[in-house]
């Protein structure tokens, strides 16, 4: 078998799989500690041995390290619930394997630009068609992810191992269509929870890891196909300059 064929569907299987793990894990992490009322969805905490006595806001501090005191506080004053659905306050005191419920729950990454927050995305990257027919949007959605890594393995096959930046937008847009079809399969929706914004009026569609390899990977492929054409255009010039001019030939 050719060596560089080897190499190249090599190196695609890496970055797929590198970029799917990413996205997926990023997902889990969206899915245990992070809470929405609106959905809902919740985070369920069981109280372990060590945390016997601690009050409910000393346990959260413990548990949730990327909210301020503040965050930490308005959680534990609104958002809590133990197993009987009673709102629990700061102070209140933990059993050993008591189970608590977090009902919301955000991160800010950075204040006022970046947060992440829990949501279920029915639709395509950025929440397009999420408004379609339920009964029709999976399977169309399924469909296409096949589709899409169907036609990326043909292309790929006649991409050359020097034209990188080509392998890697390839690579990463499978990883990212992989990593949405794998929670269409799963879930039915799609798991997004970061987002970009300016103020809360002026903000980018919520998203998750699998659309960021996506865009990437389309961003990659666009430079490569310019650069392609700027250095066709350039060879075609060299050519045309290389080749004897008309009246030269007929003086000689």
């Amino acid at each position: 078998m050719n060596k560089s064929l080897v190499l190249k569907f090599a190196q695609f299987a890496l970055i797929l799989i590198v970029g799917v793990l990413a996205d997926q894990w990023t997902k889990l992490y969206a899915e245990d500690r992070l809470a929405s009322p609106n959905l809902p969805h919740e985070i369920v905490l069981e109280v372990p041995a060590s945390a016997k006595d601690k009050t409910l806001q000393e346990f959260l501090t413990q548990e949730f390290t990327w909210s301020s005191p503040e965050q930490i506080e308005t959680i534990a004053r609104r958002w809590v619930r133990d197993d009987n659905a009673r709102r629990m306050s700061p102070d209140d005191k933990l059993d050993a394997a008591q189970k608590i419920h977090v009902r919301k729950r955000e991160v800010v990454v950075v204040e006022g630009y970046w947060d992440h927050q829990y949501t279920r995305n029915p639709g395509a990257a950025f929440g397009l068609m999420a408004d379609s027919d339920s009964q029709y949007r999976r399977p169309f959605f399924i469909g296409i992810s096949i589709v899409a890594l169907a036609i990326i393995l043909y292309i790929l096959s006649g991409v050359t191992l020097g034209q990188q930046l080509l392998i890697w937008g390839l690579s990463l847009i499978a990883a990212g269509a992989i990593g949405n079809f794998i929670d269409r399969v799963q879930y039915g929706y799609v798991i997004d929870f970061i987002v970009w914004k300016y103020t809360d009026e002026h903000r980018w569609p919520t998203f998750n890891i699998a659309d960021v390899l996506i865009c990437v990977g389309v961003g990659f492929m666009l430079i490569e196909i310019v650069r392609d054409t700027i250095r066709e255009r350039n060879e075609a010039l060299a050519a045309k300059d290389a080749e004897p001019d008309a009246s030269d030939a007929e003086g000689a």
